[in-house]
């Protein structure tokens, strides 16, 4: 009879491990794509960038940007691009001022991100943004 009531208590962790597992999967690396545009007005000015723990770790610029859906939804959009002569630099080109970006988002981090024409945004996003 222990062993059963082992067993069932076991199974129980881990079924409440595995669904705790994919819903943290789910809300952090699975995105969606979300349409925004770099304000005429948005400082693009390279400043330090700081590390969690306070380290500098390069020059860039972060970007704190409302971007849309296909259906016109809004999400505040986070994230740094590192400038050519920073050490965490990419190969990434850095967006100017009217440059439209297609952002792929997770509930919690930006996946990434692209430089695309205007033609390209969904216009549920394109009447937001304009």
């Amino acid at each position: 009879m222990k062993k059963i009531i082992i067993s069932v208590i076991i199974i129980a962790i881990v079924a409440v491990v595995a669904i705790w597992g994919r819903q943290y999967y789910e809300a952090r690396y699975v995105g969606a794509d979300y349409y925004t545009m770099i304000p005429l007005d948005y400082d693009l000015t390279p400043e330090p960038l700081y590390s969690m723990s306070g380290e500098e770790v390069g020059i860039g610029v972060n970007f704190n940007l409302t971007a849309y859906n296909e259906q016109g939804e809004a999400k505040i959009v986070k994230f740094t691009v590192n400038s050519p002569e920073s050490a965490g630099y990419r190969g990434q080109t850095m967006p100017k001022q009217g440059d439209f970006l297609l952002v792929k988002a997770s509930q919690q981090i930006v996946l990434g991100w692209n430089i695309i024409d205007e033609a390209g945004v969904p216009a549920g996003a394109l009447n937001q943004l304009k």
